[in-house]
């Protein structure tokens, strides 16, 4: 046989023996792999742990152990020198969903720190200028409260105006003083409230979280054509809006445009 024929041979094998593998791997039950990959990972197999936890991702396995496990693989390999570019931005997007998945999990808050600021410090030691992103208004302000607190806060500020006009029509007295202050007030902070609840709506219905995992990114119009401006590091929080062909939309503080969907790790949501 001809070292080409062997080589073919060979490379069929290998291909057969990781569809097998993948196969099996699927008929695991979901708590079982994670409880294999958790049993690696605490030998220090980041290996085998990332190959677990990532399958499980892929399978739709959601949970902030799993979210917080595939972070601290990525991070092994940082640390034990193996590391392949983006790997602190895989780490970071395991933490912060893990975050996002149970927000009082101060093991997974701490590590996403360091996280970053080992990334800070890499991009100050290449000369990088360290950016942080400002969000803009209308985000920082419906950031101030979740989605069913805005719906509330309109549907309150609803009831207390439609209160106030009945109050209104009392002829005098402290009924009709309370009316003629409730109702205007109350439809003042429904303007405010309604817009915001909506505003909170679009971005859950229409966005997602994602984490950037390769060392930077430039964004780009949508016919690739640089918009120039800072490049997104490593490890950052981004909104991600909508994607086609290879490439995904993206809003990164105050600044809009296009990225390949490579670039990012979209979290899965809670």
């Amino acid at each position: 046989m001809s070292l080409a024929r062997r080589a073919l041979a060979m490379g069929a094998i290998l291909l057969a023996l990781t569809l097998s593998q993948a196969a099996r791997a699927e008929t695991v039950p979901l708590e079982e792999a994670f409880r294999l990959a958790s049993s690696a990972l605490d030998r220090g197999e980041y290996g085998a742990a990332l190959d677990g936890l990532e399958s499980l991702a892929d399978r739709g396995f959601v949970h902030p152990d799993a979210s917080y496990d595939r972070g601290l693989a990525y991070l092994q390999r940082v640390r034990a020198k193996a590391e392949i570019p983006g790997d602190l931005g895989r780490a970071a997007a395991g933490f912060e969903e893990a975050l996002r998945l149970r927000p009082s999990d101060s093991e997974a808050e701490a590590a996403l720190d360091r996280v970053r600021a080992e990334v800070t410090r890499r991009r100050s030691r290449r000369a990088k200028d360290v950016v942080d992103a400002r969000p803009t208004l209308d985000r920082l302000v419906v950031g101030l409260a979740s989605e069913r607190t805005w719906k509330l806060a309109a549907i309150t500020a609803s009831v207390l105006f439609a209160v106030g006009l009945v109050l209104r029509r009392r002829p005098s007295g402290a009924a009709h003083v309370a009316g003629s202050v409730l109702a205007p007030t109350a439809f003042i902070a429904l303007l405010v409230t309604t817009p915001l609840a909506h505003v909170a709506r679009t971005l859950r219905e229409e966005t997602r979280a994602g984490v950037i995992v390769v060392p930077e990114v430039f964004l780009t119009r949508e016919d690739g054509v640089a918009i120039g401006g800072d490049a997104i590091p490593e490890a950052a929080l981004v909104e991600v809006s909508k994607g086609r062909g290879g490439q995904a939309h993206l809003r990164w503080g105050t600044t809009e445009g296009w990225a390949p969907s490579s670039a990012i790790r979209v979290l899965a949501e809670p």
